[in-house]
């Protein structure tokens, strides 16, 4: 049996083409994915609200890069449904994104921005945000939320 298989060996071989190649085509070929990061630039007063003013409060800004050219989305999440909470007592606040027309507007549901429409890849794009409280807090105590801003290709 052996030698069968052998002999058939030898005769694929001497049937094949009569020209030897000089060369061959070695494809080669991979996928990135498309991915972007998130920082954000946090100075203040985002930690030291004045919760007696009904102005425009904000100086913060949120930067991504992402590996392909073109825009990426950043939604904002409230933890608390747009709300500033001191144990029981809530304070709502409005947040916005001035630089790209996002009005202040309460964040009791995600809001999603479109972030770096044109940039190219690996370039930074950078948008403020800013806060307000629709009513000054009457009640005394330390109010908190935390946004949280996630960075999707598109």
């Amino acid at each position: 049996m052996k030698k069968l298989l052998i002999a058939a060996a030898v005769a694929a071989l001497a049937t094949g083409s009569a020209s030897a190649q000089t060369s061959v085509n070695i494809p080669l070929s991979g996928t990135l994915a498309k991915s972007c990061t998130i920082s954000a630039f946090l100075n203040g007063p985002f930690d030291a609200l004045d919760l007696t003013s009904t102005n425009v409060q904000g100086a913060e800004s949120l930067t991504t890069s992402c590996n392909y050219d073109g825009a990426n989305q950043v939604t904002f999440t409230s933890q608390n449904n747009g709300v500033l909470k001191s144990g029981n007592n809530t304070l709502a606040y409005e947040f916005g994104i001035p630089s790209a027309n996002i009005p202040l507007a309460g964040l009791t549901a995600p809001r999603s921005v479109t972030y770096g429409s044109g940039a190219p890849a690996g370039s930074n794009f950078t948008r403020s945000m800013v806060v307000r409280l629709p009513a000054a807090a009457t009640i005394a105590g330390t109010y908190t939320d935390t946004i949280v801003a996630t960075v999707t290709p598109n």
